[in-house]
């Protein structure tokens, strides 16, 4: 009896239990490596488009938000014809505004956004404080925004986000 005639024997040189054929051998592709973080070195993160994280994201919209309402108040301000009004507002929602310029740079990574971004998050909460010590309900909503803000930018992965080399 010849070795291919052997019980067992599968043709492909691989001896295998009667009426199941194993399949051959495939090479597997080679492992790559996986980066340890941002910028680190002999990964291929570079070569991945990486998404904005969400908290990067929440506190963009809620700088985009707020600085909406700030123009549609002052906005119907001046419709009313109330210019002390409108000035009042301005001069409240600043940060918001300087906000929603510094939120269409998050998708760019520019240097300092976050920093830029938190410290008008920052003045936020204080003219919220401010404005709530004027009896004025609006101040509350200016310091739970500004707060949201600086929590989510402060994370971990929107410092990574930020930190993250800029593709040219």
């Amino acid at each position: 009896m010849s070795s291919q005639q052997q019980p067992g024997w599968n043709g492909a040189g691989q001896g295998g239990s009667a009426g199941y054929d194993p399949a051959p051998y495939q090479a597997q592709p080679p492992y790559q490596s996986y980066p340890d973080g941002p910028g680190a070195p002999g990964g291929y993160h570079h070569l991945q488009p990486m998404a904005m994280p969400g908290q990067v994201r929440a506190a963009q919209v809620l700088f985009f938000v707020m600085g909406g309402f700030g123009l549609l108040a002052m906005v119907l301000a001046v419709a009313r014809g109330d210019a002390q009004a409108a000035g009042s507002i301005s001069v409240t929602s600043l940060p918001a505004f300087l906000g929603l310029i510094c939120a269409l740079r998050f998708p760019r990574r520019k240097p300092n956004s976050r920093g830029t971004a938190i410290f008008l998050a920052s003045l936020m909460l204080f003219i919220g404080f401010g404005t709530m010590g004027q009896g004025q309900p609006v101040g509350l909503v200016l310091c739970a925004v500004g707060v949201t803000i600086v929590i989510l930018l402060s994370q971990r992965r929107s410092g990574h986000w930020f930190r993250r080399p800029v593709r040219p």
